[in-house]
């Protein structure tokens, strides 16, 4: 970050009704959702499949902003409307995301 400060790291999870059909869909990321992620400070997002559980591990300059921005963007309520038909989300945060997994250690 220009400031200094690291950027934030975390890392959701969630539950997916069909696992090929969620890959299927990002398989073909909108560009307009990538430009918004990135405008929103996102400086890496990585999604993995493992069996129906989606784990994401995003690194962000300051997660409470970009959530903001994204929520409130007519790209981004599109790019969620398309998965809302896959996706159970057990419990989110305050920003309506997956609730992030407590970090404990890093090497």
């Amino acid at each position: 970050m220009a400031d200094g400060r690291e950027p934030v790291r975390l890392s959701h999870h969630f539950r997916v009704s069909d696992p090929a059909e969620y890959a299927k869909r990002h398989a073909t990321v909108w560009p307009e959702i990538e430009e918004l992620l990135r405008r929103c400070g996102f400086g890496r997002y990585d999604i993995y499949l493992w069996g129906d559980v989606v784990i994401s591990f995003i690194e962000v300059d300051d997660y409470a902003a970009a959530a903001e921005r994204y929520n409130a963007s007519a790209i981004g309520a599109r790019w969620e409307e398309n998965f809302a038909d896959l996706i159970t989300i057990d419990e989110t945060d305050e920003h309506g995301w997956a609730k992030p997994f407590d970090h404990v250690w890093s090497l």
